[in-house]
């Protein structure tokens, strides 16, 4: 009987110590160093903005010297509805953080509307609403009573009677973005519902809100084509990141180097700003070809922490349905006064 008790307080000890450190792990949303090449994910408001069909798709794998895998996944569809100025998208994102089955999944759905301020600029208002899930898969976990003097066994542990470690929320999403051609600035808030993250339902904790601002300019270099139209060639965009979600902050800046059809950048990361325990130094690469454009990056750590997780390494792949400018030219036979939201990839689109 002692011993059936000393198992429960054990069990007991575990599941509260265990919801405290998944607590820790998921208090912080997964962040990609290409935010600019997932824009639903990095502003709500930023849906659309191309006029037409686009296709993304992000993934993330991080820390490769640490034990599992830290793995983030996002694929989008967004698509402009010019005759209600509105943007309409969809996405799901995974995120896998190390060897004990730590799992969080989202499909969210978003809107966007888009006001012409006048002939210069214009104002984009922006929300997302759907679900998520986060969940630990119990039998990735190795306990005390599976290990002896010459290391692992493959018994079943007695600390299995665990419950299910799953959580499913609502959560919703905002945000604002004022634009010119060459310039915008945009301010996002996420989980603003701040859901319940805990697993122990008898002890609820608020997901923290994540709030964000975005600022860039984009210096063109134009040439004339033999069909006499303008067209842009060559392109210098200084970005600028900022967040903020519970104690955590992220300062990103940087800029992308553009030229028909190759794309190099460059950024700073700094987390927290003062404090840097896991900063990073961000290089890129990438091209287009005709619709579609190819992006990969590698994140080398800096700071106390980062400097033993071996970086990070991203891919982003972008593809529209069609193409932009031919919208664009049907806008300014109209006469209207629609403003061409500034790519943040450097390129025309």
């Amino acid at each position: 009987m002692l011993f059936i008790k000393n198992i429960a307080l054990k069990k007991l000890v575990f599941i509260v110590f265990l919801c405290h450190f998944v607590g820790f792990l998921f208090a912080q949303d997964p962040h990609f160093s290409q935010s600019y090449a997932s824009p639903m994910y990095l502003n709500p408001a930023l849906t659309g903005t191309t006029l037409e069909g686009r296709f993304t798709f992000n993934y993330r794998t991080q820390f490769p010297r640490l034990p599992g895998e830290f793995v983030t996944t996002q694929i989008g569809y967004e698509h402009y509805l010019s005759k209600i100025r509105s943007g309409i998208g969809i996405s799901v994102l995974t995120d896998k953080a190390g060897s004990a089955g730590f799992k969080s999944t989202s499909v969210m759905a978003s809107y966007a509307y888009n006001l012409f301020l006048n002939k210069e600029s214009g104002l984009r208002g922006g929300m997302q609403v759907g679900v998520g899930q986060r969940s630990m898969d119990n039998f990735k976990l190795l306990f005390g009573d599976q290990i002896t003097p010459l290391g692992a066994t493959n018994s079943v542990s007695a600390e299995l009677g665990l419950p299910n470690l799953t959580l499913n929320y609502v959560d919703v999403n905002a945000g604002l973005a004022y634009y010119t051609s060459d310039f915008w600035i945009g301010v996002s808030g996420h989980h603003l519902n701040e859901p319940n993250f805990n697993f122990i339902a008898q002890k609820p904790e608020k997901l923290p809100m994540r709030i964000s601002v975005q600022a860039g300019l984009s210096f063109r270099k134009y040439e004339v084509k033999k069909d006499k139209r303008e067209e842009a060639t060559a392109a210098f965009t200084p970005m600028i990141y900022y967040s903020r979600q519970g104690i955590y902050q992220q300062l990103d800046i940087g800029a992308n180097l553009y030229r028909y059809p190759i794309l190099l950048g460059f950024f700073y990361r700094a987390v927290p700003i003062i404090n840097n325990y896991y900063g990073a130094l961000v290089t890129q690469t990438g091209f287009t070809y005709n619709t579609m454009t190819f992006l990969y990056s590698f994140d080398m750590g800096i700071g106390q922490f980062a400097r033993n997780t071996g970086g990070a390494h991203e891919i982003s792949v972008l593809f529209r349905t069609s193409q932009s400018k031919q919208i664009k030219r049907k806008y300014k036979r109209k006469g209207s006064n629609y403003v061409a939201f500034p790519s943040m990839l450097g390129n025309v689109w």
